[in-house]
């Protein structure tokens, strides 16, 4: 796993982010982006496109003919063409540029006299690259089914800490770590959804590439390694509280601060000033592919390994202790055990670097259901241990049962006040007075029945 989901669907939207303007050396696209705030980041990706051509150039033997042909050359995108002979149409595929879909290709026509073709509107040599435009902004669904599902996932999330955080029956080392798990999905939703949408979405962010872009992309990096050590932690807890008869200790709930909080920020205050300090890494808000990115996501693979074990053996332990009840139905007391801890411990994201060939329908559909399954896990988990909860349940019960029975005695006493007042009028009113009875099943009588 080089880079987690939020990552993936980032680079995917963001490398499209700069858009080439309307000028004889740039093609126009639709987004209204200004030439100068981008200019300088497209000529740093031409100028590579530029060298690496020369560099191929030179190392082709040129073209053994003796009849007319256009000369190799680079253009003013970076395109790259080759020896042409005359009235031929040369074709390559379209240069790496922003807006340009690399699967499609560019063509330019070598002229009878052997010279490239050259417009009659502005009189200089022309390559047609009509089809490399992007007509839509790939990504971009990914992102929208990202923020949504975090959306749903940020409600159920809040709700699930309100219930813990409200009521003293939940304050155990159980819960404490569950709230602490469900505060780093929050935290990590936040912040990418933010970075989606102040600096993915708008090209001019990414060109000027502001400090406070550049910070939130390292308070990603945390957040994302804190809530993956959370799920260690639960890894952790739940093993310890099996082998050693359900008693935990305070040390391990200290334990799980410093993994959970603490030396995520180590790792991330490393990766900021070694990636920082080369200015060759810090373009386009950090968006590019660094190896410097496994300082923080080492620690995420080795979490994700040691809660594959963890995994084993608490399944291992449970049908151990499931032996012990012959009536108990082993197997499918274990697969569902095995099936609830699988996001609580994220090993879900196992199945990330296992994707289909790009360009493929199952590709498309593999990015979507991980940005699904990503989005969405903070909803699941917030399901599964809160709201279906037994305790949390019981709780929840308990304090209606409550309320109601509150409500139900606040009405007896206003009632036991009515009729107080009602006895001592007149015996000539009595026919407009009415009382209940006091289990409050039968219908009211009237005072001047009882009598008779």
């Amino acid at each position: 796993m080089t880079t987690s989901l939020p990552t993936k669907i980032f680079k995917q939207s963001t490398s499209y982010s700069y858009n080439i303007s309307e000028r004889t050396d740039y093609l126009s696209t639709k987004a209204p982006f200004k030439p100068e705030s981008y200019h300088h980041r497209l000529k740093e990706i031409i100028d590579g496109l530029t060298a690496d051509c020369l560099h191929e150039h030179h190392r082709q033997p040129p073209l053994n003919t003796v009849e007319l042909y256009c000369n190799r050359t680079v253009d003013s995108f970076g395109g790259c063409w080759p020896d042409t002979s005359a009235g031929q149409r040369a074709q390559i595929p379209c240069p790496k540029l922003p807006g340009f879909n690399v699967h499609a290709f560019a063509y330019r026509d070598c002229t009878e006299n052997g010279t490239w073709f050259v417009h009659p509107n502005n009189s200089q040599r022309s390559a047609n690259y009509s089809e490399c435009r992007q007509k839509e902004i790939p990504g971009v669904e990914h992102i929208y089914i990202f923020v949504g599902g975090f959306v749903v996932s940020l409600v159920m999330l809040i709700a699930s800490l309100i219930i813990f955080f409200r009521f003293r029956q939940l304050r155990c080392d159980r819960i404490t770590i569950h709230k602490n798990l469900f505060i780093s999905y929050v935290f990590t939703g936040i912040a990418w959804t933010l970075y989606y949408c102040l600096a993915a979405m708008n090209g001019d962010v990414i060109s000027t590439n502001p400090i406070w872009c550049q910070v939130l992309h390292v308070l990603c990096q945390y957040f994302i390694v804190c809530n993956f050590m959370w799920m260690f932690c639960e890894g952790l807890y739940l093993n310890i509280i099996m082998i050693y008869a359900f008693n935990s200790g305070k040390a391990l709930l200290i334990t799980c601060y410093i993994l959970g909080w603490g030396l995520p920020v180590l790792l991330t205050v490393v990766y900021a000033v070694v990636r920082g300090s080369n200015p060759s890494m810090t373009a386009d808000c950090w968006i590019g592919d660094s190896a410097l990115i496994w300082i923080v996501y080492g620690l995420i693979v080795v979490s994700i390994g040691v809660n594959v074990l963890f995994l084993i053996n608490i399944v291992r332990l449970l049908i151990t202790k499931l032996r012990q009840m012959p009536e108990a139905d082993q197997s499918r007391k274990a697969t569902r055990a095995t099936l609830i801890l699988v996001p609580l411990l994220g090993l879900q994201y196992l199945l990330i670097p296992i994707q289909p060939e790009e360009g493929t329908n199952l590709h498309e559909a593999y990015h979507i259901a991980v940005a699904l399954f990503t989005s969405l896990q903070g909803a699941f988990v917030s399901t599964m241990y809160c709201f279906c909860n037994s305790e949390v349940i019981q709780v929840l019960r308990r304090r209606w049962n409550q309320h109601k029975l509150m409500n139900r005695s606040s009405a007896r006493a206003s009632n036991t006040h009515a009729n107080t007042y009602t006895t001592t009028e007149p015996v000539t009113q009595a026919n407009a007075t009415y009382f209940s009875t006091s289990d409050n099943k039968e219908p009211p009588l009237e005072m001047s029945k009882i009598g008779s």
